[in-house]
């Protein structure tokens, strides 16, 4: 195993555990869209959010170089776009950067929703108040799928502008998830709201989610990788990437070696001293659904302009 996240590893031999949960998880989308007829949309919708969150969750997997010893075979088996906006290629590079960054720094962590001291001053009241709002946890989920995605293909510009081969990438992306929403709507009659609704809005929602406490402006002081601890469905929605120090300490582990390596590095007790340490999602829930976790200015960057 290598502790550098730029250079994930490819297993020796395939591992199987992640085989068996992709195979799953297409036959359960086969099976949702297929019957969708048969379903109740207030179940259907939640179901194609939990699956289009797992299939990110998936993808996580693939770009730290699981489950198979072949990339090209890693990518066929998850990298349909059903949730249209992020094309796998985009994900893997700006995650891989994001690991590779300095945690939370705006600008540098193409993760991170914090914004610079000067961008917070340019920006007008209506920018402001949706910074912070998307800093709740009510917001990440309602406004924050749509600010992903506008981040996304604001930062794709230049490089289409410039780049034939992103030009190339970019085209290949938009006629793949074309012939998703093909299948998925023409073919197997989906309604278009459902599906934008629960695989794409929902699915992304999840994943931020999991996203929303993950990391924490400690300005050095202990870990930037929060811990969530939680029940099996978010274990496996999330593929223990919600023991998120221990990711970060060893990002070439697979998803089921996580929670043992977790208890072998004494993470809890790391995160706990650093980004934070949590029961659950509930937890989160109560103490973030409308009050900002943190300030959409990093406190680091505030503190270093006052002093």
């Amino acid at each position: 195993m290598t502790n550098d996240p730029l250079t994930p590893p490819n297993p020796a031999r395939i591992e199987w555990p992640t085989v068996l949960l992709i195979v799953g998880w297409a036959i359960t989308l086969a099976a949702v869209v297929v019957g969708h007829g048969g379903i109740p949309w207030f179940v259907s919708i939640p179901a194609l959010a939990v699956l289009s969150g797992l299939q990110f969750s998936l993808q996580h997997e693939v770009i730290h170089g699981h489950p198979t010893p072949w990339r090209r075979v890693n990518i066929a088996l998850v990298g349909t776009p059903f949730a249209l906006w992020c094309p796998y290629r985009e994900y893997r590079i700006a995650h891989l950067d994001h690991h590779a960054s300095e945690l939370t720094a705006p600008g540098v962590d193409p993760e991170s929703f914090h914004v610079t001291l000067e961008e917070w001053e340019r920006s007008g009241p209506l920018t402001r108040r949706l910074l912070v709002a998307n800093r709740t946890l009510a917001g990440r989920l309602v406004i924050g799928p749509w600010w992903s995605i506008a981040r996304t293909v604001r930062a794709a510009l230049p490089a289409i502008r410039r780049d034939p081969a992103a030009r190339r990438m970019w085209a290949r992306h938009l006629v793949v998830a074309a012939l998703a929403v093909w299948v998925v709507v023409g073919l197997a009659g989906l309604p278009a709201w459902e599906y934008v609704v629960g695989l794409v809005w929902g699915g992304t929602a999840l994943t931020l989610l999991r996203s929303f406490v993950e990391h924490r402006d400690t300005a050095g002081a202990g870990t930037a990788s929060a811990v969530v601890r939680s029940n099996l469905f978010f274990s496996v929605l999330y593929l223990n990437n919600n023991l998120h120090h221990t990711h970060h300490a060893l990002p070439g582990a697979a998803w089921y070696r996580l929670p043992k390596l977790h208890a072998d590095l004494g993470a809890d007790e790391l995160a706990a001293a650093g980004a934070g340490w949590y029961r659950g999602y509930a937890q989160i829930a109560r103490r973030y659904l409308v009050r900002p976790f943190g300030e959409p200015v990093r406190a680091s960057e505030q503190r270093s302009l006052a002093a």
